[in-house]
């Protein structure tokens, strides 16, 4: 990366170009293969500036996911901290909706919960005591499920922060189920569950109050993360507060289902 700030946003700019088009390619990252190497804020500039790009062109920024939030998804992906990306409209799908696999590159999913918020989240909503950690922060609005999509390929050498996060966290879009509202969930430990299905068949599963821990750590790391870079959440927003399961990849066509409780549930087609 050059060392000079002029310089150096210059070359952001030029490298945001070639972001868009290897996605649009659907050929995401060719620069780190290329040996292009960027740290921690360098790549979140980059994002930045490829998201500029995007909304530039007509679309619509919606929100943000939260990944790399759990020990297994860390040690699949060989990071040791929490990322981001955008969220965008055009990338937004209805359950039920079928997608041609050749649109991505290496296919993975992530079955997770995701929130809309009401309004934007204050510390005040993750103030820490024992109720607390299995209820849900006072900005939600809505809680659902969601099979997020992924470009899961590293062109590095070896996985990077930077690259993942140059990649906008390597998402790809995310289908959406209805869920409900924050009024409708009744805080008892132990009543949240949440499976992955294939086909019928649970490949994945997980329980109890990691589910609302998870959103609850995921809002509050987003929340200073967006402070420090400037920027500010926002009600009407939707936010992708990560999966306690692995990353998943899709090799063959298939149906996906997320199934939760008592948020309800979430499926795709995957077809040639």
């Amino acid at each position: 990366m050059p060392e000079d700030r002029e310089y150096r946003d210059v070359y952001i700019r030029v490298l945001a170009v070639r972001q868009l088009e290897d996605y649009d390619a659907h050929q995401p990252g060719t620069l780190f293969a290329d040996g292009v190497t960027l740290g921690v804020c360098d790549a979140y500039r980059l994002q930045a500036a490829t998201a500029e790009l995007r909304v530039a062109r007509g679309d619509r920024i919606i929100g943000y996911k939260v990944g790399c939030t759990s020990t297994t998804i860390r040690q699949q992906l060989g990071i040791d901290h929490s990322i981001t990306g955008r969220l965008y409209d055009s990338e937004s799908h209805s359950s039920s909706t079928k997608l041609s696999r050749h649109q991505f590159d290496h296919l993975a999913i992530e079955g997770e919960l995701a929130v809309e918020l009401s309004r934007p989240p204050v510390p005040e909503d993750f103030q820490n005591d024992r109720l607390n950690s299995v209820k849900l922060p006072e900005c939600v609005s809505r809680i659902f499920p969601v099979i997020e999509l992924h470009n899961y390929v590293v062109r590095g050498k070896v996985p990077t922060a930077g690259e993942l996060i140059a990649n906008n966290a390597i998402h790809a879009g995310f289908i959406r189920g209805d869920g409900i509202l924050q009024e409708q969930f009744v805080v008892q430990e132990g009543s949240c569950s949440l499976q992955i299905l294939v086909d019928d068949e649970i490949i994945a599963d997980c329980k109890g109050a990691q589910l609302i821990q998870a959103i609850r750590s995921s809002l509050e790391w987003l929340l200073i993360h967006t402070k420090q870079n400037g920027e500010q959440l926002k009600a009407g927003q939707i936010v992708l507060t990560g999966s306690i399961p692995q990353l998943i990849p899709v090799q063959k066509n298939c149906r996906i289902k997320v199934e939760t409780q008592p948020f309800g549930s979430v499926e795709v087609g995957f077809i040639d």
